[in-house]
């Protein structure tokens, strides 16, 4: 008698198996369903965002391009002849001289540098001590503006 009722449930419940995998597929697929639709939205909040981002972007694309080309007039205005010599002759001086005279000034606190430190320590010492990170990261940066500067100017020329 005992085994007429297990199999009597087991019969049962073999038979309301495939309904209740039937109801949990279902389940999942409208699960699945959904998520489906809440990324298609999201896809399309953020289709609308980049078009917005997109719209902002080439505005500041214009904007750029605007001040470069107001820097390129106000640059093609210098070094221009006037045809007064001592205008043109100051002008193209400019540079040059602003140069020469922070090297000038760059070099003298270096001496105003070693000069002490040969007063605290030996020659070798006060060398190193006044050569420190920032001189040669301006170093590499001049060598690195000249040579990169003269691959540039050779590729022009052919």
């Amino acid at each position: 008698m005992l085994m007429t009722l297990i199999s009597l449930l087991g019969g049962g419940v073999m038979r309301l198996l495939p309904e209740l995998i039937g109801l949990w597929n279902k389940a999942t697929d409208n699960k699945h369903e959904l998520a489906m639709m809440d990324k298609q939205l999201e896809l399309q909040r953020f289709k609308g965002q980049d078009e917005r981002e997109t719209i902002s972007l080439q505005g500041d694309i214009a904007e750029v391009g605007a001040l470069l080309d107001a820097q390129k007039a106000a640059l093609a205005g210098q070094m221009q002849l006037t045809g007064v010599r001592w205008a043109d002759a100051l002008n193209f001086l400019v540079r040059p001289a602003t140069t020469y005279f922070f090297l000038l000034l760059f070099g003298l606190v270096k001496l105003a540098t070693i000069v002490l430190a040969f007063q605290q320590t030996d020659a070798w010492h006060a060398i190193l001590q006044s050569w420190d990170a920032d001189d040669r990261a301006t170093l590499s940066g001049i060598l690195a503006f000249w040579f990169v500067g003269r691959v540039f100017d050779n590729r022009q020329r052919k």
